[in-house]
């Protein structure tokens, strides 16, 4: 059962289904090396872009919290595993999904899709024919002015609680389903063992 997409912000922000936040990109010919194919570290800034409009779509937009809070995101930690190239023109979309708050961080799971065509990626598609290209871990902190860690502001705990995410003032994260995830932010389950 597929959820219908909420578009309660422009087009350009992208759209929730569920608790997973779809953004839309195009490869331009900036984002190739040599080869015409995207260089990795351009990935990151498609994240990157998809986390900030997931916020937007939210009601917390980046911009209106640092004003408000002096509170921003900076990544502390960030995974990516890179299973197959994007190619110049392509559409692509980003997934980007929270899955777990507690103090002062954010836990996010990111993937940038393909459709198998290679064309437009259609808005209410969730899994079809997609390709996964690259999958991203993210472990979010959030920082003063000065640099330290503070506690996530109320209004962006609030609109990830929408999404199913508790914030839990412990070492574990719950999401509303009850998956317990570690507070390291490396997808591991609470309690197994942690590489460092």
């Amino acid at each position: 059962m597929s959820e219908a997409p909420t578009r309660s912000v422009s087009h350009l922000s992208g759209y929730m289904v569920g608790d997973v936040h779809h953004f839309p990109v195009r490869v331009y010919y900036e984002d190739t090396d040599a080869g015409g194919i995207v260089y990795h570290a351009n990935y990151l800034r498609y994240a990157e872009r998809a986390r900030t409009e997931m916020l937007r779509v939210l009601g917390v937009p980046h911009a209106e919290q640092v004003a408000a809070t002096g509170v921003a995101f900076a990544v502390r930690r960030c995974v990516m595993d890179f299973l197959a190239p994007a190619r110049l023109e392509e559409t692509l979309e980003v997934r980007s999904r929270i899955t777990g708050v507690t103090g002062a961080t954010v836990l996010a799971e990111q993937t940038i899709y393909r459709p198998q065509s290679g064309g437009s990626m259609p808005s209410a598609m969730v899994g079809g024919d997609a390709q996964t290209l690259v999958r991203l871990s993210l472990k979010l902190a959030c920082i003063n002015a000065q640099g330290r860690a503070v506690r996530v502001p109320a209004p962006v705990a609030q609109a990830f609680a929408r999404l199913g995410v508790v914030r839990d003032s412990g070492d574990n994260t719950r999401r509303g389903d009850g998956e317990k995830i570690n507070s390291k932010g490396d997808g591991a389950p609470a309690g197994a063992p942690l590489e460092e």
